[in-house]
């Protein structure tokens, strides 16, 4: 019996210092988002100061495991940049001078009219074996060595610049090629997201549960939420690309089959850009009034390229004074309902649809803390109003959304654009 094929284990090592004292490192999404597109996954991750002796431990034991193993950052020209010399030390190689490389930083410099420092020649030096990997937005080259196992299988090793615009080219052009020769061959993978907002994670998890208790070979599924939705992936790795495609079908329709009513969107859709295109398709307009949040439910519309055609303004009320004067809500049920109530979600709604022309209204007030609840009206507590198309279109909802006040917010801004979204679409084209 032939026996199974075991998939390759790809680990990636990032070097920084800095990267461990706040700067934000997105390699490793950006890595294994690539890898998932040619049927492999990063199996481990680290991120690591910048120290010879310990980055050579953690790559001796990242390759007493791994196929692959992908390095980035440390190939600068400076003293604190010492990733060559640690992996060198790894794979008890030493470190030799390149003069063609040596002659290309120096080209570069001259190109720009700079004296190129001595201490760049550190850059020139590669791991004995090892082949250059081009670098055309920066100086510093990457690396690539392949070593020998006495299985004959191949175990690679890339070094790559720490800086994205010199990483991304050099992985795609370079290091991604050679891993899917060396691994991927006879595996083609898609991947699909199918997004939704309405329920919780917990309970599509749960209506999920036939499709993600047993998958079949070759598929891998995955269930994420934040910014007030769910968001389920699906992964298919097959012999051929039409194979890999006829089975995402279906399972996404086995995905709409138990959560469809929630669907609002696939891939890169967002709660918002679905909503822009809902509007823009029946030719309506959409103006927002905000009081807890502050602005939020705007920004997340006109971040939306586009937006202009279907998103004209909005106000933001925060004060009961402006309510009054640019909504129209009375001081009367102000007084008698309070800000945080249905009754003035409803009037916002209207005056925003009013104040800007709009086809749709949408508004946004409640109590986002972390003071000024009450026993009546809790921390959390929203209320969002929605005007539709007719004069007497409006509904307004309630909903308690935690008690973190930027979550409350986030929350609130989604469940909003939601609601919008929700309605928009029970519209027939060319009702209004």
């Amino acid at each position: 019996m032939k026996a199974a094929r075991r998939d390759a284990v790809v680990e990636l090592i990032c070097v920084g210092s800095e990267l461990l004292e706040g700067q934000v490192n997105t390699h490793e999404s950006y890595i294994g988002t690539k890898l998932r597109g040619i049927g492999l996954k990063l199996a481990r991750a680290a991120t690591l100061p910048d120290d010879r002796a310990g980055l050579a431990a953690a790559a001796r034991e990242a390759l007493s495991r791994c196929d692959a193993l992908l390095v980035c950052g440390g190939l600068g020209p400076t003293f604190d940049d010492l990733t060559r010399e640690a992996l060198a030390d790894a794979v008890g190689r030493r470190l030799v001078f390149t003069p063609a490389l040596w002659t290309a930083i120096e080209r570069k410099f001259a190109r720009h009219r700079m004296p190129v420092p001595e201490e760049n020649k550190r850059q020139a030096f590669l791991i004995k074996g090892a082949r250059a990997l081009r670098n055309d937005t920066g100086s510093a080259p990457g690396q690539i060595v392949e070593l020998a196992r006495k299985s004959g299988a191949p175990q690679l090793i890339a070094l790559m610049p720490g800086p994205f615009s010199e990483l991304s080219p050099m992985f795609e052009a370079e290091v991604l090629p050679r891993l899917r020769s060396a691994f991927a061959r006879g595996r083609c993978t898609e991947h699909a997201v199918l997004r939704m907002t309405g329920l919780p994670e917990s309970t599509a998890d749960e209506r999920l549960a036939g499709l993600t208790e047993k998958p079949d070979p070759g598929a891998e599924f995955t269930i994420l939420a934040g910014k007030g939705q769910v968001s389920f992936h699906i992964t298919v790795t097959d012999a051929t690309r039409a194979k890999a495609e006829r089975r995402l079908d279906v399972y996404r329709r086995r995905v709409m089959d138990a959560v469809g009513d929630y669907v609002f969107g696939q891939d890169d859709d967002t709660l918002e850009s679905a909503l822009g295109a809902a509007l823009l398709d029946r030719g309506w307009t959409l103006a927002v009034a905000e009081s807890c949040t502050g602005g939020g439910a705007g920004h997340r519309l006109t971040g939306v390229p586009g937006s202009s055609k279907w998103f004209l303004g909005g106000v933001i009320a925060y004060d009961n004074a402006l309510k009054t004067s640019l909504l129209g809500v009375s001081a009367d049920a102000l007084r008698t309902h309070g800000a945080v109530s249905l009754e003035c979600a409803r009037t916002m709604a209207r005056g925003a649809r009013r104040a800007c022309g709009a086809t749709m209204g949408l508004s946004i007030t409640g109590v986002a803390g972390p003071g000024g609840g009450t026993k009546e009206k809790p921390v959390g507590l929203v209320c969002i109003g929605l005007a539709g198309p007719g004069e007497d279109d409006v509904l307004a909802v309630k909903g308690r959304f935690g008690d973190a006040r930027g979550l409350i917010r986030e929350r609130a801004v989604a469940a909003a654009i939601g609601l919008a979204l929700k309605q928009c679409r029970r519209h027939a084209r060319g009702s209004a």
